[in-house]
């Protein structure tokens, strides 16, 4: 397949239109296939950064399934240890294979801060159950029945993880949700909810946390015991849906001493940050501290397979006792097979390198970008999470929310796949996979440049066109 952007015909050509057409005959409504595109490619072939449609169209996909392709599309060595694998054994039943606990004892080993061989792993087969475990094994452990999560962060989409989700029309129509979630104000500085400037706050967040957590009139403090009521504090270590928001330096250090201050446990979810898109292995080591669980999904098996594991101190995953926590296919040795071939991968071709060389590259471009279009009100990014906020005025910051979709879906009619997000979804998420070059991110850049100028040059949005969302 060839690598570069080429547009055979007019998207969304017929082929594309057809199969859409039976797609919404047979399949659900509740998937998110027409969400970003209105009109999305129905994909038949790809390779690397790239995918071709049924119409022989080629895209450069900056979306990366959702961040689940960090070696982008078909890593011919993980399908070559999927193959070998499936030729041994595919399925256990969750009897032990040799596999799994090498991959179990690659996990312990590689684990950041306190955890590094001082672990144990549970697997489970997706993002969003992992984090389940993880809430589950921290009240089983605490014995407490709080669960503190952030404002804007995302964890899944079963009854649980919608509780600790912030987006409420996912929620719309499931009450009740789980008990016992507290969300508290995520460090979002460029829309601070307390109003305030980020460098002259004094972590104000910070602040606000620990009155939580120390004044009783919240409800967080066991009144006869005086003991903490909260399990665990849930954090991605930058935000995914809720537009790849980095927090300050310092917030994640703050959070770990208050942790430490009230004998509560720190939870990370890695889905989506995790396996080098920061430039590191999990995203926490960047700011040079550690969970007390973990949990990692998404780009385990380099997006091949449904895979998810939890990694915990020892002491902590002990908790659970036989038959406690069992899913079928959890520890599945072909997952496991890919889950290994995947690290190989990045390790040897020093692909958590290459995510801050490329993603530095790719940031001072968005900062070009910036500084030419007064639509973008902020970029941000490291390594390879990067993101740009639109907005309709800076002084403002009044979300810019229908000038981005009508980026999006431009961007797709010339090649260019990308991901909406952020809490008004005026921010676009630069998902690359990590073996990214400095010539396709120069592919992403100029597309990008090309349709927020042809949006910011649009004055009568609902009459326009060229460009009018469907």
């Amino acid at each position: 397949m060839e690598k570069r952007i080429d547009m055979k015909v007019p998207f969304p050509g017929p082929k594309t239109m057809e199969a859409l057409k039976e797609l919404e005959a047979f399949e659900s409504r509740g998937d998110l296939c027409f969400a970003n595109y209105g009109t999305p490619p129905v994909i038949e072939e790809a390779d690397g950064l790239f995918v071709k449609d049924i119409d022989g169209n080629t895209f450069l996909d900056l979306t990366s399934g959702f961040a689940a392709l960090n070696l982008g599309h078909c890593p011919k060595e993980v399908i070559a240890a999927i193959d070998k694998q499936m030729n041994k054994v595919h399925h256990t039943a969750q009897q032990p294979t040799k596999v799994r606990v090498d991959l179990a004892k690659k996990l312990v080993e590689i684990a950041p801060g306190k955890l590094k061989n001082n672990s144990k792993v549970q697997y489970d087969t997706g993002g969003t159950n992992a984090v389940e475990v993880g809430m589950k094994l921290a009240k089983a452990h605490t014995g407490r029945p709080y669960i503190l999560c952030f404002h804007g962060a995302y964890h899944g989409r079963s009854f649980g993880t919608l509780t600790v989700s912030s987006f409420a029309f996912l929620k719309e129509g499931f009450f009740p949700l789980m008990e016992g979630a507290v969300r508290v104000p995520y460090p979002y500085c460029y829309r601070c909810p307390f109003g305030r400037e980020q460098g002259s706050c004094g972590m104000f967040c910070l602040e606000y946390l620990e009155n939580l957590l120390s004044d009783p009139t919240w409800g967080l403090i066991d009144r006869k015991k005086g003991t903490n009521l909260v399990a665990g504090i849930l954090m991605e270590p930058a935000q995914g849906a809720g537009g790849y928001l980095i927090p300050p330096d310092g917030f994640w250090q703050g959070v770990r001493q208050l942790c430490d201050k009230y004998d509560i446990l720190l939870i990370d979810d890695e889905i989506q940050m995790g396996w080098g898109r920061s430039g590191k292995y999990f995203a926490i080591e960047n700011w040079d501290t550690y969970p007390d669980i973990m949990m990692v999904g998404k780009a385990f098996t380099a997006g091949t397979f449904p895979n998810a594991a939890i990694i915990a101190r020892t002491d902590i995953m002990d908790t659970f006792q036989p038959v406690k926590q069992s899913v079928t296919f959890s520890g599945n040795p072909v997952g496991a097979a890919a889950a290994l071939a995947m690290m190989e991968v990045l390790e040897r071709d020093k692909l958590m390198a290459n995510a801050v060389d490329v993603g530095g590259y790719f940031l001072e471009g968005l900062k070009e970008l910036q500084r030419k279009h007064k639509l973008i009100g902020q970029v941000q990014g490291k390594a390879l999470i990067l993101s740009l906020e639109f907005v309709k005025d800076r002084t403002t910051k009044e979300p810019a929310s229908e000038e981005t979709m009508r980026i999006i879906r431009e961007a797709v009619k010339r090649g260019l796949l990308l991901t909406i997000s952020g809490h008004f979804g005026n921010r676009i998420n630069i998902v690359a996979p990590l073996i990214i070059t400095r010539s396709e991110a120069d592919m992403g850049l100029t597309i990008l440049d090309e349709v927020i100028s042809l949006v910011e040059g649009c004055k009568d949005a609902a009459g326009c066109k060229c460009c009018a969302v469907s």
